[in-house]
């Protein structure tokens, strides 16, 4: 934990939404509504059913209406999505959006808006750069195709790439020296998503985010040694 996410209590039962451009009209949720529900849901935030979170109660009731819909999904022949993953998320969406989260007749959800709230959301966003680095890397001649690109970014990280020459036996050795020193600086600055002292992953108040869901999505160099010396080095509040 980045912060104490017990101090967000916004609702009996929060659910947290991507990046602002993943909405509700991408293919892992309207496709599958559309063949069981026979509906279609305005386009709204994508909400992200690997991060929920509230009170006993409002937990507890999120379960019982979601064994619901899964029951009726299972049931029926239309709805069982065989030839993709992702049914969860679509339940998840469309029992928010449709109020099915309701307890005595209290509308008790609430949607938090990215990087707000107590979990930040982050997986299509760490994707999408992890992605773009392993075709920079590719380009500036770090692999000689995408699968030895992509061991390159896990290796090395994100930064100091062109500091050095491309021969061999000066690049690993030199970007890993860089990145012991600078491992605070872990991410390309026009991200916007660190901060630079502590790197620690930010909500947009500049807070550290209190849970970052899916963080292994900036690929493995961002594994468990990393993310020990994160908070090793937490400042002191």
């Amino acid at each position: 934990f980045g912060d104490a996410p017990l101090q967000y209590l916004p609702a009996e039962l929060m659910l947290f939404e991507e990046i602002p451009e993943q909405t509700t009209d991408h293919w892992l949720t309207a496709i599958p509504i559309e063949q069981c529900r026979r509906m279609k849901l305005d386009t709204s935030p994508m909400l992200c059913s690997g991060s929920t979170m509230g009170t006993r109660q409002g937990i507890l009731n999120y379960i019982n209406v979601m064994i619901q819909e899964f029951d009726y999904w299972n049931a029926r022949k239309e709805c069982r999505t065989t030839n993709m993953e992702g049914d969860d998320q679509a339940i998840h969406n469309y029992l928010y959006y449709t109020q099915a989260f309701a307890n005595n007749n209290h509308y008790n959800a609430a949607s938090i808006p990215h990087r707000t709230g107590p979990i930040h959301v982050v997986g299509v966003q760490a994707d999408q750069i992890f992605r773009a680095a392993i075709q920079k890397a590719l380009d500036q001649g770090f692999g000689k195709d995408l699968a030895a690109a992509e061991d390159f970014v896990n290796q090395y990280g994100y930064m100091h790439w062109n500091e050095t020459t491309n021969e061999t036996k000066i690049v690993p050795s030199t970007i890993r020296r860089r990145r012991q020193k600078d491992w605070r600086t872990w991410l390309p600055p026009e991200h916007g998503l660190i901060d630079p002292k502590t790197g620690f992953i930010l909500n947009h108040d500049g807070r550290p985010s209190s849970q970052v869901h899916q963080f292994d999505r900036f690929g493995l160099m961002v594994q468990m040694p990393f993310v020990m010396d994160l908070h090793k080095n937490k400042p002191n509040k």
